[in-house]
């Protein structure tokens, strides 16, 4: 039972009344298990919104009966929820479209979006082959993918060719599950075709070459795939594969290099073309951080055999969980399509044994629904990092990265390097710690090194030991001191800080701010933290 406070002009009494109560102000009439699950999918954000999506109930009515609750109410659920569940959920009124715990928040959520996933839902076609559309497809008509892709896969996939190929053609996109799983099928891919495509054909114990400085899951899905991943050093420069580190750990066993574009600075990627096209080895750009880049007038993710992309909830384009994999190779896209649909057939695919890697035609329909405002906020994101550059070269202390002559650099998260010895004794935790609570946005470290990561073990992989050496596998036998120094000295501001327009202004004072407290008296923090 939760205690609610009598809402009638005629009575001050509280009144005690059953979750059915309060089903009833939302105007439906739930149990009381399923009302407070989907409470809290409410509150704690999109990917648990979904759930509440799927009990048919409607979002709008939810928010305004949230809203229309006085904060004593409000209080009473949020404790009884707490005592239930165990999650803390955020403000209840607020309905936030992620829990970040900072007041700046992506992705931005609108009508639009509800009523793409809204009328997808009303369709109740969720089948592999589903013709459900919710709009029409904008992009030009493709017929390359035939039935190994629903009707909203379809769509996204053209879609998504169209707006990150800015148009020219020629670029195919396949949906898929997540980022990670899209290296992998991309690796199984290339193997099957290897000799098509000028490489040689994979053998066991062959090598993957990635950079130290990057997200475990680069380096674990060749691992899954049967690959030891050989970890290369990072170019100081751009946080990126150095080509240089890189020749070094070629020898004939390997098979690709996966260049990672990281946060806001794209990979060397004419320098890493060429060693590949030389030892006739794959090429893969990582471009989990990419979305709408521009290499020296090439798209992310075209220069090598193909790129992958991550629509995972934290990334400038998503749909809660979900990947992408571009080339410019017809046969590669129907090879990773075919791999991704259970092995089905797909144009000149191999029949490969395979698996269910297919993107929900769910979330195909909001992800487009976000691509259709891609670009207008890429535009703002763009403009704000480099406004961010200029701001920050003439602060003390802070060093943005070098910029790159004819690239649209990445704007995943805005990245600086921060002399430790300008700011008073304070750490890297300490100045992330105060500028993340002055500006009301994450601030952060760089990815841990995979030399010295607790999420990429690979000694503990039960097959992987069965396969490979563990001298082979141990990321310690590698030297990678710019990706140590790096996470030593880097700090990281997430991309929803790009779409305040006085954002750069505000960094400039909150850096002047912490450092002023902090010569002030050096043994406090110099802001509360909260």
């Amino acid at each position: 039972m939760i205690r609610l406070p009598c809402r009638s002009a005629n009575s001050c009494r509280r009144q005690r009344l059953s979750i059915t109560s309060c089903s009833a102000i939302a105007g439906n009439s739930l149990r009381r298990l399923r009302e407070k699950l989907l409470l809290v999918s409410i509150s704690i954000g999109w990917h648990y919104a979904l759930k509440a999506i799927y009990t048919k109930v409607s979002m709008n009515r939810i928010r305004e009966a949230m809203r229309s609750l006085d904060h004593a109410t409000e209080r009473t659920i949020r404790g009884e929820l707490m005592e239930d569940s165990g999650v803390i959920p955020p403000t209840l009124g607020e309905i936030p479209n992620k829990s970040t715990g900072f007041g700046s928040r992506t992705p931005v959520i609108t009508d639009k979006d509800r009523a793409r996933v809204d009328l997808y839902l009303q369709m109740a076609d969720f089948q592999p082959s589903s013709r459900a559309l919710s709009a029409p497809c904008s992009a030009p008509q493709a017929d390359w993918h035939g039935n190994a892709l629903g009707a909203e896969q379809a769509a996204l996939s053209r879609e998504f060719s169209h707006v990150h190929g800015r148009g020219e053609g020629g670029l195919y996109s396949v949906p898929v599950s997540n980022g990670t799983r899209a290296i992998s099928l991309t690796l199984t891919a290339l193997a099957a075709h290897a000799q098509r495509f000028g490489l040689r054909r994979p053998r066991p114990g062959d090598n993957v070459i990635v950079p130290a400085l990057t997200w475990a899951a680069t380096a674990t899905a060749p691992l899954d795939q049967g690959f030891v991943p050989r970890l290369a050093d990072v170019d100081e420069r751009t946080l990126c594969l150095d080509p240089a580190s890189v020749r070094k750990l070629i020898d004939r066993r390997t098979f690709a290099i996966i260049a990672v574009h990281l946060y806001n600075r794209m990979a060397d990627l004419d320098a890493l073309a060429a060693i590949a096209e030389e030892h006739q080895i794959a090429l893969i750009e990582d471009c989990a951080h990419a979305h709408g880049s521009f290499y020296h007038g090439r798209p992310a993710g075209t220069t090598g055999h193909a790129g992958t992309f991550s629509l995972q909830a934290s990334k400038t384009l998503t749909c809660g969980e979900g990947g992408i994999v571009t080339t410019r190779h017809r046969l590669l896209a129907e090879q990773v399509a075919s791999l991704a649909n259970c092995g089905r057939p797909c144009g000149e695919a191999t029949r490969i044994p395979s698996g269910n890697d297919r993107l929900p035609g769910l979330s195909a329909a909001f992800a487009r629904a976000q691509l259709a405002e891609f670009e207008t906020q890429q535009a703002a994101r763009i403009a704000q990092w480099a406004r961010l550059d200029d701001v920050a070269a003439d602060l003390p202390g802070v060093q943005p990265l070098p910029t790159q002559p004819n690239t649209v650099s990445p704007t995943y998260k805005w990245a600086a390097r921060y002399s430790l010895e300008e700011w008073d004794g304070m750490t890297l935790d300490e100045i992330a710690a105060a500028l993340s609570a002055e500006l009301d946005v994450e601030v952060a470290r760089v990815y841990e090194p995979l030399t010295d990561s607790s999420l990429y073990q690979p000694m503990n992989h039960p097959l992987a030991v069965n396969a490979h050496s563990v001298n082979e596998l141990d990321p310690a036998r590698y030297s990678c001191p710019a990706a140590s120094e790096l996470h030593k000295t880097v700090l990281v501001i997430e991309h929803a800080a790009a779409l305040r327009p006085d954002f750069a202004n505000a960094y400039s004072a909150a850096v002047a701010k912490v450092r002023k407290c902090r010569k002030g008296d050096p043994q406090k923090s110099p802001i509360p933290l909260y």
